[in-house]
């Protein structure tokens, strides 16, 4: 009887996988045409005859996460994966599907995972790249994201995250061939042909970088973040006169242009016009007063003209925008160190070290500090710490122009 049961059972079965077949082929019509909740009722039918398919729960999970019920889609993966934990395509939509609901420090481990078991596929690695480095995972994003040019050679978004993680750990050359095929690739791309020529003048090729700015106002006549940027390179060729002369333009152009008038402050002080300058960086700050920049370029020229409460004020306001401005800490315990408050000019400068201990004018600062306070010991061991990381900082260049 059990052997007839047996053989008996088998034209079910077969019955059951044909359904399967039957369903997912109109699930996948269903989804060509754009329904997916259509295609969504019949990939749940086909699950219910194959419940131990690890496909077909991503399936079901992707079409959840389209019509966005989130939630139902994670709990899906999650199955699929119970299923089958070798199943790339489970925990690439996963860690998509975290990174949206809970960041990408949640979504990394599924990535990673997807990425392992498929490692040719250019789409992981990309969504990999740019969840490491949207958290400043930097070695590993740069990893992620060369596989993902190399698979994926025409993905224009993927060249530019590359060029932007290389950016960030220093590579400044590597950055620049990045962004150089990403503006091959999106000729019309604006904002791709800035960044570019952006790059070209900090690795010292300002006259290529206005070039490509120039080509963008050909084809976007009104692309002011354009104009700045000849400006900026201007500025780095200490083409000081040219610079304003472009600013001022951009200026009548758009008025409310923070950049523009920050930028023109700093032209003018690089001629040693401080009350332009002054008044220039003062306008960017009453545009934005986020501008922490701007704020520590108002500090600089209130202290050049001897204006140390003002600088001070200044310095606090661009700490208070970015509470990690090394440099403006130091400039606020100079301000007041030559104010006469000697305990929060200490307090700034011991801050100043904490966050940028490779510079020596902090050390030296806050060696003058202690010994006018009548700390001599310690105020000798600044003196000594402040002379150690300016030989090192010698050596180091020594070193970069030996091998160049």
């Amino acid at each position: 009887m059990r052997f007839l049961c047996k053989f008996a059972c088998l034209p079910l079965i077969a019955l059951a996988f044909g359904g399967v077949r039957e369903l997912e082929s109109r699930a996948v019509e269903l989804k060509a045409k754009g329904d997916a909740a259509g295609a969504l009722a019949a990939y749940q039918q086909a699950a219910a005859l194959d419940p131990k398919s690890a496909r077909l729960e991503d399936e079901i999970g992707f079409l959840l996460a389209v019509l966005n019920r989130r939630d139902e889609a994670i709990e899906h993966f999650k199955h699929a994966l119970d299923l089958d934990l070798k199943f790339a395509p489970a925990h690439y939509h996963l860690g998509v599907a975290l990174a949206i609901a809970q960041g990408p420090e949640q979504a990394i481990p599924q990535l990673q995972s997807a990425a392992a078991l498929d490692p040719k596929n250019g789409q992981y690695q990309a969504r990999l790249g740019e969840a490491l480095l949207s958290i400043d995972q930097l070695e590993e994003a740069v990893t992620a994201l060369k596989s993902a040019s190399i698979l994926r050679p025409k993905d224009a978004a993927n060249w530019s995250r590359y060029g932007l993680a290389l950016q960030k750990t220093g590579d400044l050359m590597g950055a620049l061939e990045a962004y150089r095929h990403q503006v091959d690739l999106e000729p019309t791309n604006s904002d791709a042909r800035n960044t570019f020529g952006i790059m070209l003048v900090n690795t010292r090729r300002a006259d290529e970088g206005i070039a490509q700015f120039k080509k963008v106002l050909s084809t976007d006549p009104s692309n002011n973040t354009a104009r700045l940027n000849i400006a900026f390179a201007h500025i780095q060729k200490r083409e000081l006169d040219q610079a304003i002369t472009v600013l001022r333009e951009l200026i009548v152009r758009d008025p409310q242009n923070a950049p523009a008038h920050y930028n023109l402050g700093v032209a003018l002080k690089a001629k040693d016009d401080i009350d332009a300058a002054k008044a220039e960086f003062a306008r960017a700050v009453a545009i934005d007063p986020k501008l922490a920049e701007a704020h520590y370029m108002f500090g600089i020229a209130c202290w050049q003209s001897g204006e140390f409460e003002q600088a001070a004020q200044a310095m606090r306001a661009a700490i208070a925008e970015r509470p990690d401005y090394a440099e403006a800490y130091f400039m606020l315990g100079t301000a007041l160190k030559q104010k006469g408050d000697l305990a929060q000019a200490e307090e700034a400068l011991r801050s100043a070290i904490r966050l940028d201990p490779a510079n020596p004018g902090s050390y030296n600062t806050l060696g003058q500090v202690l010994r006018q306070k009548g700390n001599l010991e310690e105020s000798k061991q600044m003196f000594a710490a402040g002379a150690r990381v300016k030989a090192a900082k010698e050596n180091q260049l020594g070193v970069m122009m030996e091998r160049k």
